[in-house]
């Protein structure tokens, strides 16, 4: 079992704490909201993640994190994966790359895991992505965030193997303010937030890159 800093547990709880805030400033604010609109609506674009040619081993390196489900779990942000692409991988499929501030959800075997991109990243085939402006980024993520149970129930289909495929989830409906003063009102709240959960998430990178250099110097 890996061993944390206390500073890597007290970053982590943090970032719990701020992540419920928010949730709860939102529930406040969206309760009053009527206004409905789905996924494919809102979004600049819907991406689902593909993966390279696994035969080739050139498309692997270092360069472009890729993010599959198991980095997903009970991270907020994303900066780094378990595994990543090269150049070579990343750019033999272009369309698939996510910009920073993309929204990713997991709509394969365990859908409705909800996190955003730190970096410029690609995903696997299991995730679906939105793209979209700025304003509608925090709105979006905390919707989804309180989606989860329903997007594991679309995406069950009797299958073993949950499946919520690209035009169901395009489809799906959140609430978002349909006037711009809410907007704009709530993202002056969430965007700090946001801003600090994704500072403490490099910091706690850092203490333990700090940590496994120590050890390693050391022991």
């Amino acid at each position: 079992m890996m061993y944390h800093t206390p500073f890597v547990f007290i970053f982590n709880k943090i970032n719990d704490n701020l992540l419920d805030l928010i949730s709860l400033i939102w529930n406040k604010y969206s309760k009053d909201i009527k206004f409905k609109t789905t996924l494919q609506q809102l979004a600049q674009n819907i991406i689902t993640g593909k993966t390279p040619n696994t035969k080739i081993k050139e498309n692997y390196g270092t360069d472009i994190p890729f993010v599959k489900i198991p980095d997903m779990h009970n991270k907020v942000f994303i900066d780094e994966t378990m595994q990543s692409l090269s150049l070579l991988g990343a750019n033999s499929q272009k369309s698939k790359y996510l910009p920073p501030n993309s929204i990713m959800v997991s709509c394969i075997g365990t859908p409705g895991l909800v996190s955003l991109t730190g970096t410029t990243v690609q995903t696997n085939q299991q995730i679906n992505s939105l793209i979209l402006k700025p304003k509608y980024l925090y709105c979006t993520f905390l919707e989804l965030k309180s989606l989860k149970d329903k997007i594991g129930n679309l995406g069950s289909g009797g299958t073993t193997i949950k499946n919520l495929n690209k035009s169901d989830f395009s489809n799906l409906e959140i609430t978002m303010p349909d006037k711009e003063s809410i907007l704009d009102k709530f993202n002056n709240i969430a965007r700090p937030i946001f801003d600090q959960i994704h500072t403490n998430n490099i910091e706690t990178k850092k203490l333990m890159q700090l940590k496994a250099s120590l050890l390693n110097k050391y022991f």
